[in-house]
């Protein structure tokens, strides 16, 4: 690899770690560019595990019960190789670095050569580098679904009965609870609703007794977000806890409806990526992209005035556009807000 195509890649990675996304959407862009730093054959990335935030206490709450609905961990595991696993042949060799936040070890990166030569100190100063863009991601993780604007891509339903057996599900919510359960080194299958949609339902069958519970939640995933909700697909539902308790709303449908969504800032990062552009060109036209024109790469950038002009210039050559209206119909696809 030349040493300017290098620049432009080392760039790229850290506009993308920089671009205030949850680490676990933006990993499979990120190991991209890593093959292309660090050629492997196959690369992991493991989070431990944070516990989730607790409601307030109620000395009325079932204990028991309310840990059998919490959704599970966010997305900690990620391998850019089929099926989300260990390496079927044992690795030639192996190059770790470790992700640390906060005064403690978050997570860790793990390479692997199948063949080829070893990893070499060189090797070992990148993944460092690549860890410190990491550990930023991971320190400027944003609240999911805290109402940034998004791009759907996929919809997907399944319906389960208030006790978790799932009675139908659309072959996209089966991809989509495939790849969580693989990001939790699980497996789906295909019977019971997994503990993410579980929580889901409990919100609804129990929603008297458990308040604090909602039938809505997000989840990060390897390239985007996963939203939820859920609901009675029926009003025998609701009235089943009147009439027959916990044992008649056990019987009766809840729907659960995903979207799989993009983070505008992910899809915007994507498409300057379409285009050569220099280190500096990449993150003005980032910035535009996300706050809507120059004056947003002026605020996140320290450059001069005729830098920027000179920057923006050669965006829109580069993009066939002649505004910044024209650069945003580019870089900005339909969206929804989250």
């Amino acid at each position: 690899m030349s040493r300017k195509k290098n620049s432009r890649q080392w760039a790229r990675l850290r506009i993308l770690c920089h671009a205030g996304l949850d680490l676990m959407t933006i990993v499979p862009d990120a190991f991209g560019l890593v093959r292309e730093l660090i050629p492997n054959s196959s690369a992991h990335l493991t989070l431990l595990p944070q516990l989730p935030a607790q409601p307030a206490p109620d000395a009325g709450r079932d204990d028991a019960a309310f840990a059998q609905v919490l959704p599970p961990p966010r997305g900690y595991f990620y391998g850019d190789h089929v099926g989300f696993d260990a390496p079927s042949a044992p690795p030639v060799h192996v190059l770790e670095a470790p992700l640390q936040g906060g005064g403690r070890r978050r997570g860790e990166i793990v390479l692997w050569r199948a063949e080829g030569p070893a990893f070499d100190h060189h090797d070992e100063e990148d993944l460092r580098r690549v860890a410190g863009y990491f550990e930023h991601a991971l320190r400027n993780a944003p609240e999911l679904g805290a109402g940034g604007a998004a791009v759907v891509e996929d919809e997907a339903m399944l319906l389960a009965t208030g006790d978790g057996q799932i009675l139908y599900l659309s072959d996209s919510a089966g991809g989509l609870l495939d790849q969580l359960a693989a990001q939790e080194r699980q497996r789906f299958d295909r019977r019971t609703v997994p503990p993410f949609c579980m929580r889901l339902v409990e919100s609804v069958v129990h929603g008297d007794r458990y308040p604090w519970l909602l039938p809505l939640a997000t989840l990060a995933m390897a390239g985007g977000i996963l939203e939820a909700r859920a609901q009675w697909m029926s009003v025998g539902g609701a009235a089943a806890l009147h009439t027959g308790g916990d044992a008649g709303a056990a019987s009766r449908t809840v729907g659960i409806f995903m979207k799989f969504v993009v983070p505008l800032p992910l899809r915007i990062w994507r498409a300057i990526g379409s285009v050569e552009l220099s280190p500096q060109q990449a993150e003005v036209a980032f910035w535009m992209g996300v706050g809507g024109g120059r004056e947003s790469a002026r605020a996140n950038m320290e450059v001069s005035d005729a830098v920027l002009r000179d920057c923006v210039k050669a965006v829109y050559e580069k993009f066939g556009c002649s505004s910044e209206a024209g650069l945003l119909e580019q870089l900005r696809p339909a969206i929804s807000r989250m």
